[in-house]
């Protein structure tokens, strides 16, 4: 019920308190938690988290609009980290050994502001593991590269997934006991060769590799 009756404001004017949100959403509802986010030298930075205790509190807010301080602001549902990152982030298989960070993002960055792009490599060698994740800002173009055939980075063919949520991924890790998937069983510094095509139970491993 927590998640349910969380919003975030945005738009706040920079002189506006807590103590003055609190009170002006009051109108719509007991509110059970209210920050506004600021920076270190504690400056507003112009939105904030709101919690009420009723979930159709949330929905009496979007029904109008709202002004605080003089100012228009934005309010809207919250939405929880681990669904955002499930919409946003994806598992890019079958990467080449030269594929870098910078690389599979300059590429993804056709499709969309990426804001996050990371080659999972191993500890000891230092080498790719042959996968990686990228995240982007909003997931509006994801048909053009979800599942879709011949993606060619750094030219090696790769195949893009919608990366499983961490509750799914913890569950995986406990099916393959940790093993990396890309590493052959006798010897887990000698990389194998990974294929283009990932079954579920090697999507969700490798997945846990990386969290």
């Amino acid at each position: 019920m927590k998640d349910e009756g969380k919003m975030f404001i945005g738009g706040l004017n920079w002189d506006t308190t807590d103590e003055g949100l609190r009170k002006y959403f009051s109108e719509f509802g007991k509110v059970d938690a209210c920050t506004i986010m600021r920076d270190p030298d504690g400056r507003s930075r112009g939105f904030a988290f709101l919690t009420f205790e009723e979930a159709g509190s949330v929905n009496a807010v979007l029904t109008r609009d709202h002004v605080l301080d003089g100012k228009s602001i934005d309010p809207k549902r919250a939405i929880p980290r681990e669904e955002h990152l499930r919409n946003t982030r994806y598992f890019v298989g079958g990467l080449s050994p030269v594929t870098s960070a910078d690389s599979m993002r300059e590429f993804f960055s056709a499709f969309g502001k990426v804001v996050d792009a990371t080659v999972m490599v191993d500890r000891e060698s230092g080498r790719s593991k042959g996968f990686g994740f990228v995240t982007f800002e909003d997931s509006a173009n994801s048909e053009q590269f979800v599942g879709k055939l011949g993606l060619v980075l750094d030219d090696k063919q790769i195949e893009v997934k919608t990366a499983q949520p961490r509750s799914q991924r913890d569950q995986a890790r406990s099916l393959v006991g940790n093993r990396e998937p890309y590493f052959n069983d006798q010897d887990s510094r000698t990389p194998s060769t990974p294929s283009v095509s990932f079954n579920t139970q090697q999507l969700w491993a490798a997945q846990a590799a990386g969290a």
